[in-house]
């Protein structure tokens, strides 16, 4: 073999391998965007007698949110809201905004909303897994993760 020839064999091994790293790059990012949780939107999970259609209304029509998950459960209605870049340093303002609207919709609930991650994120958990026996001692875990000063 002379040396033209050897030297076009490692050139064409070479792109073959790089060649396998482009598709398995692709791959692995295609296999990651499909590994998505909830997305933005209005997310409700209604396990009570009342509509759930005034809440949808009130979060959708909100500005400042980037999505919400709330749910329904007996007397109580519990939601984790995540709101938009620059709207973050009002958190408690719009919480309060949230909590009096849904107050003057709901008289008769028990109402909490939350900014903050980790209830949004317990929240869209519970919201995806649709566990009827264990809402109620999930939600009050929730409850107690609010009270809990970090």
């Amino acid at each position: 073999m002379n040396k033209n020839s050897s030297i076009t064999v490692y050139f064409y091994k070479k792109e073959e391998k790089s060649i396998r790293n482009v598709a398995l790059f692709f791959i692995i990012i295609l296999t990651l965007l499909g590994c998505n949780r909830l997305e933005n939107g209005v997310h409700i999970y209604n396990n009570s007698t009342a509509t759930s259609e005034q809440a949808e209304e009130i979060f959708s029509r909100d500005d400042r949110l980037v999505s919400s998950n709330a749910i329904f459960n007996d007397n109580k209605i519990i939601s984790g809201v995540t709101v938009k870049t620059f709207s973050r340093f009002r958190k408690e303002k719009i919480e309060k905004d949230l909590k009096k609207k849904l107050k003057e919709a709901y008289p008769e609930f028990e109402i909490v909303v939350s900014a903050d991650n980790k209830i949004v994120h317990m929240t869209s958990k519970l919201i995806q897994d649709k566990d009827d026996k264990n809402l109620g001692k999930e939600l009050k875990a929730i409850v107690s993760l609010l009270k809990e000063e970090t």
